[in-house]
C-alpha cells in the first residue's frame, strides 16, 4: 500500500518524507523491522521507543510513526508524526492488513481467572461443527491449530491485525481471544469489530498497574462498549452482577450466566465427581441436561460463557451441549496426569487467591486423602495476594510446598516466606523448596494412596521469568518425568504418560 493512501485513512499530526514508498507491514519492536515495515515508536513503561528507531532503520524499516522526531534520526526516513503512537498504530495495522476483524467472527473474552479455558472451549464447539478456529491469548497464537508464540495474553495491536490477517488467509471462520485488562487501557483491542464479549469474573490481580479494583473493573467494563452483537456475563461474580447492571441500564446487549444467582442461562442441582460435573441447563427458560469433563463450579461457568457465546453467534443449543460434552478439558487446566501411584495428581494455571480457593473447592468435592499443594507468587507483582494465597493453602491442604514462580529481581525465598505467613495462620503444615522442579519431584515422592496432589500456577506458561532472563519451562513436562522416576523408584509397571 502506498503510505499516501494509508494516510489517507487514519488520523496524524504531520508527515515528513517520501510519500511514495510502499507499506506492507507495521511493527513496534525494531528488532522485528523490515523494508515496508512502518516502526512504531511508543512511550513504555520501561524504555522509549524513540531510542530504538535507529536501529529500526537500520534494519530496513521504510517509515517511522513517532510523537517526534529525534534530531539524531531527522531527514534519515519518513516519519508520520502523531499525539498518541500506541492508539494510532491500532488504525495503521487495521489499514494495512485491510481490516481483517470485519472477515470473521472475533469473541473477546475478558476477567481475571477463566480466560482462556473459555476460548479453547468455544474453539472445541466450532471444530467440532466442522468450522475453522483461531485463538489469541495466553497460550500463543493458533491459526487453524498452527501455533505461534507470542509474549503477552493480547498482543500489541499491530501484532493482532496481522495474526487476524493471517487466519483470513487460512479461511479461518472464527477467533476467539483473551483481552486482558492491559490490552483495554493500551489501545490494543482499538480498531477491532468484536462480536461478542464473555466477562468470566474479577478478582484481586494486576494492581500493581491499576492500583485499585476499581480502576481494574473499569478497563475490563471497556470490552463491553465494543461488541457488535452480545455480551455475556457471570452474574454469579459481584463485579458480574454489577456490570450486567450497568450494561442493561444503557439498553447494551447482555445475557447473564450462573449457577448461584438468577440468570439467562443457569446451571443448578450440580454433581461433580472426578470425571466432571452433570448439571440441570436453562437456556432462557428451555430446560436441558448437561456433563462437562472438567470437575467444579469453576468449570461449568466457564462452559456456561463458552455456551452463552456460541449461542448468540447462532449455533443449535443441542449442538454446543454435545459439543460440551466432548471437549475433554484444556491442557493445564485442571489436568489430570495419568499415573500408577494410587493418587491424583492435577496441574492447573491458578495463581491467584481466587484462582487457588475455586480449585481447592472442587478438590474437596471429591478428595478422599490428603490434599497437598505446590505453589509461588510472582516477583515484582502485586504483593498482597501472597499471604491470602498462603492463607487458602493452609486451610484446605495437609501440606504446602512453596516454591518459586517467575521470581523477577526478587528473592524467591523471601517471596515464600511472604506466602509462610498465610500458611501459618491456619497452623497449616509447609516446606520451602525454592529449586521447582525439585518441589515437583518432592510432592509425587511422598504422595501417599489418595493423595490429591496439586501443581498450581505454571501449568503451560513456557518460562521461568528470572529477571535478568526468562528461562524455557515445561510443568507438565517435568511432572511427567517425575511421575515416571517415582514409579520406578517403587518398582511399578510404568506406562508412557503422553
Amino acid at each position: 500500500m502506498n503510505i499516501k493512501e494509508l494516510l489517507s485513512q487514519v488520523n496524524y499530526i504531520n508527515f515528513e518524507g517520501d510519500d511514495s514508498i510502499n507499506i506492507t507491514g507495521i511493527t513496534n519492536d525494531s528488532r522485528k523491522a523490515k523494508s515496508g515495515d512502518i516502526f512504531v515508536a511508543i512511550h513504555g513503561f520501561t524504555s522509549d521507543g524513540h531510542k530504538f528507531i535507529n536501529n529500526a532503520l537500520q534494519n530496513g524499516a521504510s517509515a517511522v510513526l513517532c510523537d517526534n522526531i529525534p534530531d539524531d534520526v531527522k531527514n534519515k526516513s519518513s516519519f508520520i508524526v502523531a499525539k498518541n503512537p500506541r492508539e494510532i498504530m491500532a488504525q495503521v495495522a487495521s489499514v494495512i492488513y485491510d481490516h481483517p476483524s470485519e472477515k470473521l467472527s472475533l469473541t473477546g473474552i475478558t476477567g481475571t481467572n477463566g480466560k482462556t479455558s473459555t476460548t479453547y472451549l468455544l474453539k472445541g464447539i466450532f471444530e467440532l461443527l466442522k468450522e475453522k478456529t483461531g485463538v489469541i491469548g495466553t497460550m500463543g497464537v493458533l491459526v487453524d491449530n498452527e501455533k505461534i508464540k507470542i509474549d503477552n495474553t493480547t498482543p500489541e495491536s499491530a501484532d493482532i491485525q496481522f495474526f487476524l490477517k493471517e487466519m483470513i488467509e487460512k479461511s479461518v471462520q472464527h477467533c476467539f481471544m483473551e483481552v486482558s485488562s492491559h490490552a483495554l487501557e493500551l489501545n490494543r483491542v482499538d480498531n477491532l469489530t468484536i462480536d461478542v464479549g464473555i466477562f468470566t469474573n474479577l478478582t484481586r490481580d494486576h494492581l500493581d498497574f491499576h492500583k485499585t479494583m476499581e480502576n481494574y473493573y473499569q478497563a475490563k467494563k471497556k470490552l463491553f462498549y465494543l461488541t457488535k452483537k452480545n455480551n455475556i456475563i457471570n452474574v454469579d461474580d459481584p463485579y458480574g452482577k454489577r456490570l450486567y447492571k450497568e450494561l442493561k441500564q444503557e439498553n447494551i446487549n447482555a445475557l447473564s450466566v450462573g449457577i448461584d444467582n438468577q440468570a439467562d442461562i443457569k446451571a443448578s442441582n450440580l454433581v461433580t465427581t472426578m470425571k466432571g460435573t452433570s448439571f440441570d441447563l436453562n437456556v432462557l427458560g428451555v430446560v436441558k441436561k448437561m456433563h462437562v469433563n472438567t470437575p467444579g463450579k469453576f468449570s461449568v461457568l466457564n462452559s456456561l460463557g463458552a455456551l452463552g457465546a456460541a449461542y448468540v453467534l447462532g449455533v443449535d443449543l443441542d449442538n454446543i451441549i454435545f459439543a460440551l460434552g466432548k471437549i475433554k478439558g484444556v491442557k493445564g487446566r485442571f489436568q489430570m496426569l495419568e499415573n500408577n501411584l494410587d493418587c491424583i495428581i492435577i496441574c492447573d494455571f491458578a495463581h491467584t487467591p481466587d484462582g487457588l480457593q475455586k480449585v481447592m473447592d472442587t478438590i474437596n468435592e471429591f478428595a478422599i486423602g490428603r490434599k497437598i499443594v505446590m505453589f509461588g507468587a510472582g516477583g515484582e507483582r502485586d504483593i498482597s495476594r501472597r499471604a491470602p494465597m498462603g492463607e487458602i493453602s493452609g486451610k484446605y491442604c495437609d501440606l504446602s510446598i512453596l516454591t518459586s514462580d517467575n521470581p523477577r529481581f526478587e528473592n524467591p525465598y523471601d517471596i515464600c516466606k511472604e506466602i509462610a505467613v498465610g500458611v501459618e495462620k491456619y497452623s497449616g503444615e509447609y516446606k520451602i523448596i525454592i529449586e521447582r522442579d525439585e518441589a515437583i519431584y518432592y510432592a509425587i515422592d511422598n504422595s501417599q494412596k489418595n493423595d490429591v496432589i496439586l501443581l498450581a500456577g505454571k501449568s503451560t506458561e513456557p518460562y521461568q521469568d528470572m529477571g535478568i532472563e526468562k528461562i524455557p519451562y515445561d510443568e507438565i513436562t517435568i511432572a511427567k518425568r517425575a511421575i515416571k522416576q517415582v514409579e520406578l523408584k517403587r518398582g511399578l509397571a510404568v506406562t508412557l504418560h503422553d
